[in-house]
C-alpha cells in the first residue's frame, strides 16, 4: 500500500499516544509534556500549543470533539477540556479515590466513553464540556479500553481469566461476558470483519477468532516472525477489511497496577532483542478473507529508526503518527526521544508550494538558531565517505540537514512553478539596474545576503527554489542557485568547476565573468573595475586573495555542539583550517593563520594596559606577525595607535581615563609577500580603564 511520511523534526517527543482528528483535518496529540501538537492531513502543516495545565503529565488519548480537544491524562482526578478557539483549557473532575483515566472511545450515538481502569468503570460524555456519568463495570478485571464493532456495541477484553465484554452504549450498560477459552491469554486489538471478531493474544503470537453471533470460537491464527521481530500486538484500526496492528519488541502482557498507576514490570528480558523495547517500525497487516500477513513498513531512516506508534482512521483515510529513535551508533537505536512522525494513506495535497521568497528573511537570527545548536545525540564527526571516511569511535549518525527538513524542503520546490518564483525574485533584486554588470552584481550580493556557506547545517536539496528557502548551502548549491538566477534575469550563465570547489561565470559585456556569490557577493575579483573571469583569475590566482572571504571565517559557536565541542570530519573548520583562495585556482596550498582571538587587557601602572590576545597557529609553521589598531570610536576608522607585533600582546598608553577604546588584531603571514593586499579578518575587543576601586566590568583585569 502506497503512504506517505511527514516528519516534523521541530518536535522532539517521547513515546506520543493516542490521536484524533478534528473536523478541519487537524491531527492532535499530545508529543512530550505540556504540549498539544497537531498536524494537518491535506496540508502537512504544524502546531504546537503550550498547555500548563497538563502539569507534566503525558496526554494518552486525545478526542477531537465539536471544536474541543479532551485530553485523558492517566492518573489524576481529572481529564482536560482544551478549546483549539479561544486556546483555553479547564478541568473537568473525575471522581473516585485515585481515578486512572488512559483511554476511550468514541460511540455509535455520538458521545464518548473513558475508561476509569483504577475502579474499572465507564465516564460517558453526552458533550466535550458535560459532566461525565459513571457506569460501573459489574464484571470482574481491569476494564481499560473498548471498540465500537458493526453491530453497535462496544466491545472490551478483560485478563485473568480473558474475556470479552460488550457495552450498550444507547443503553448504557454493560451486556454480557463471553470467556475465550485460553484464559492465560492477554487479549488487546480487536477487528471486526464478515461476522467474525479477531481478537490479538497481546504476547501470545496468536490472532483469536471468534463469530459474533453465534459467539463460537474456532482455532487461533499464529502470526509470522513473533518472537523474533516482535513480541507484542497492540491496538490495530481496520481498514479496507484488513487489520493492521501495532507491534512492539516487548515480550510480555501489559498489566498497570491501580494501586500505583505504574505497569507491572516482570523479572527477566524484556524485549525479543535484549535492547531497551519499542515500537516497530512496521504494523502487522491481517487479511482474514484470505488469513494472510503482510507488513506496512516506514520509509526507512538516515538519521534513526522510525517507530510507528498510535493510529486514527474513518474508514477512508488512516494516519499513524510515531517517532524517529535516533541512532546511537549506526543502525543501532538509541535513546527513546526523538523526531514526531507521521504516516498516511493519502498524500497532503494542499501542502503549501513557495509561491515568493520572503525577501523579510533574517540572516541575523537564522544564525543565531545555528549557534551550539548541533545536538549532543549526533555525531560530532560528519562523514563524507570519499574524503573522510568513518572513524573508529564514530557514535551515531551524524546528518547534516534532518530528514524531515530536506523532505519538506523538496516535495514544496517541486510543486513551485520555478521560472515564475526567479522572475519575480529577479525583478525584485534587480529593479533600476541598467545593465547586465550592475545585475549580475545585484544577484550576487542578494545571494551572499540570503544563504550562509553552513559547514554542519547543509541541506540535501539540489532544486534551487529548496536551496534558497534552505538558506544553508555549500558551493555546489551555491552555484545552482546563482545560474537560476542568472537565467530568470535573462544572462547566460555556466559552472566552472576550480580544485576542490566550484563557481558560476556570467556572459556579459563581451566577456566571461566570475561569480562566487558564497564567496565574495557584490565585490567580485576585478581589475580596473572590471569583473575578471575564471582564465584570468587562474594567470594570476594570489590576486584573488585581497578579497575577504567571510564567508569561511566563523563565528566559533557556529561548528560547535551544544555541548561545547567541534563538529568534526567533512566540515569547513575555524579560520585557518581553509586554504587562501588562490589554492583553489590552482596555487600551491597555503593555509592563513588562526584567529588571534581576544583576551582581557590587563591593568599596569598608571594609565598603562596591557592588551592581550592568543597566539595564532599556521598549518605547516612560518612566522606569525599581528596588525594591531587601537580606535577612539566604535566604527573604527581612523587609529590612534597603529603597530606590528611578534608577540601577543602590547603595552598601550591610554589617552584618556573612563573612556572607551576599541582594538583590531589581525595575524598575518609571509602570504602578503604574494599578494600585499592579502586580506586578514580582524578579532576585536573594548575596553575602559577606569578607577581601580570603581566597582563593575570594563574589559581590565
Amino acid at each position: 500500500m502506497k503512504t506517505w511520511m511527514y516528519r516534523h523534526d521541530e518536535v522532539l517527543t517521547q513515546r506520543p499516544y493516542g490521536i484524533d482528528v478534528d473536523e478541519e483535518g487537524w491531527l492532535w496529540e499530545g508529543c512530550g509534556y505540556n504540549r498539544l501538537t497537531a498536524h494537518h492531513l491535506r496540508t502537512a502543516e504544524l502546531r504546537q500549543i503550550a498547555v500548563p495545565e497538563m502539569g507534566n503529565r503525558p496526554v494518552y488519548q486525545v478526542f477531537a470533539w465539536e471544536g474541543k480537544l479532551v485530553l485523558t491524562v492517566g492518573e489524576a482526578p481529572f481529564y482536560l477540556i482544551y478549546d483549539t478557539a479561544r486556546g483555553r483549557c479547564r478541568f473537568q473532575e473525575v471522581s473516585g479515590e485515585r481515578p486512572i483515566v488512559w483511554y476511550g472511545t468514541k460511540t455509535p450515538n455520538g458521545k464518548v466513553l473513558l475508561y476509569e481502569r483504577g475502579s474499572s468503570r465507564v465516564l460517558v460524555l453526552d458533550g466535550p464540556e458535560a459532566r461525565p456519568r459513571t457506569v460501573a463495570c459489574p464484571y470482574a478485571g481491569q476494564l481499560a479500553a473498548g471498540k465500537a464493532l458493526s453491530d453497535g456495541l462496544i466491545y472490551s477484553c478483560l485478563a485473568d481469566p480473558a474475556r470479552v465484554i460488550r457495552y450498550d452504549p444507547a443503553a448504557e450498560r454493560f451486556v454480557d461476558e463471553t470467556a475465550i477459552p485460553w484464559p492465560e491469554a492477554n487479549p488487546s486489538g480487536l477487528h471486526d470483519h464478515a461476522g467474525t471478531l479477531y481478537i490479538n493474544d497481546s504476547a501470545g503470537g496468536r490472532i483469536f477468532v471468534m463469530e459474533t453471533a453465534s459467539r463460537r470460537w474456532h482455532d487461533p491464527i499464529p502470526t509470522p516472525d513473533h518472537g523474533k521481530i516482535y513480541g507484542f500486538m497492540g491496538g490495530t484500526f481496520s481498514y479496507e477489511g484488513k487489520a493492521y496492528i501495532c507491534l512492539s519488541t516487548y515480550r510480555h502482557a501489559s498489566r498497570l497496577d491501580p494501586k500505583t498507576g505504574k505497569i507491572i514490570v516482570p523479572e527477566g528480558p524484556l524485549s525479543v532483542d535484549g535492547r531497551p523495547h519499542r515500537f516497530l517500525e512496521r504494523y502487522l497487516v491481517f487479511d482474514p478473507s484470505s488469513r494472510s500477513f503482510d507488513y506496512l513498513v516506514a520509509p526507512e531512516q538516515p538519521d534513526g529508526v522510525p517507530l510507528l506508534c498510535y493510529n486514527w482512521t474513518d474508514g477512508k483515510r488512516f494516519a499513524i503518527t510515531g517517532m524517529v529513535l535516533p541512532f546511537e551508533e549506526p543502525g543501532v537505536a538509541g535513546e527513546q526521544y526523538g523526531h514526531w512522525l507521521v504516516l498516511q494513506n493519502v498524500r497532503a495535497e494542499d501542502e503549501p508550494r513557495y509561491r515568493f521568497y520572503d525577501m523579510n528573511f533574517d540572516r541575523a537570527s537564522h544564525l543565531a538558531r545555528c549557534r551550539r545548536g548541533y545536538r549532543q545525540v549526533r555525531s560530532l564527526y560528519i562523514p563524507e565517505p570519499k574524503w573522510s571516511p568513518p572513524i573508529t569511535n564514530l557514535c551515531g549518525p551524524a546528518t547534516l540537514y534532518t530528514q524531515g527538513r530536506n523532505e519538506e524542503l523538496n516535495r514544496r520546490a517541486e510543486k513551485t512553478d520555478s521560472d515564475a518564483y526567479f522572475r519575480h525574485l529577479v525583478e525584485m533584486v534587480t529593479r533600476g539596474c541598467e545593465s547586465d554588470a550592475e545585475r549580475v552584481k545585484r544577484i550576487g550580493g542578494f545571494i551572499k545576503r540570503s544563504v550562509f556557506y553552513n559547514p554542519i547545517q547543509e541541506s540535501g536539496t539540489h532544486h534551487p527554489v529548496g536551496i534558497l528557502e534552505s538558506h544553508d548551502v555549500k558551493c555546489g548549491q551555491g552555484v545552482i542557485l546563482t545560474l537560476a538566477l542568472l537565467k530568470a534575469a535573462g544572462i547566460p550563465g555556466r559552472s566552472v568547476s576550480l580544485h576542490h570547489h566550484v563557481v558560476a561565470e556570467a556572459t556579459y559585456d563581451g566577456g566571461d565573468h566570475i561569480v562566487d556569490a558564497l564567496f565574495f557577493g557584490s565585490h567580485q575579483p576585478q581589475r580596473d573595475g572590471r569583473v575578471l573571469s575564471v582564465a584570468e583569475l587562474k594567470a594570476n590566482p594570489y590576486e584573488a586573495d585581497a578579497y575577504p572571504q567571510e564567508c569561511l571565517a566563523y563565528d566559533p559557536d557556529l561548528v560547535e555542539s551544544e555541548d561545547g565541542f567541534w563538529v568534526e570530519g567533512y566540515v569547513f573548520g575555524l579560520w585557518g583550517s581553509q586554504p587562501y583562495y588562490s589554492y583553489y585556482l590552482g596555487a600551491e596550498k597555503d593555509l592563513p593563520p588562526t584567529l588571534p582571538l581576544a583576551l582581557p587587557a590587563q591593568r599596569l601602572q598608571g594609565r598603562r594596559v596591557r592588551l592581550n590576545w592568543a597566539r595564532s597557529l599556521k598549518m605547516g609553521g612560518g612566522a606569525v606577525q599581528y596588525e594591531v589598531r587601537v580606535f577612539s570610536h566604535r566604527a573604527c576608522k581612523q587609529p590612534i595607535h597603529a603597530s606590528m607585533r611578534k608577540g601577543t600582546s602590547l603595552v598601550f598608553e591610554v589617552p584618556e581615563m573612563n573612556r572607551m577604546y576599541f582594538v583590531e588584531v589581525r595575524a598575518v603571514d609571509g602570504h602578503r609577500k604574494k599578494n600585499p593586499a592579502t586580506w586578514y579578518p580582524a578579532t576585536r575587543m573594548n575596553f575602559v580603564l577606569v578607577p581601580e576601586e570603581q566597582y563593575g566590568w570594563y574589559g581590565v583585569l
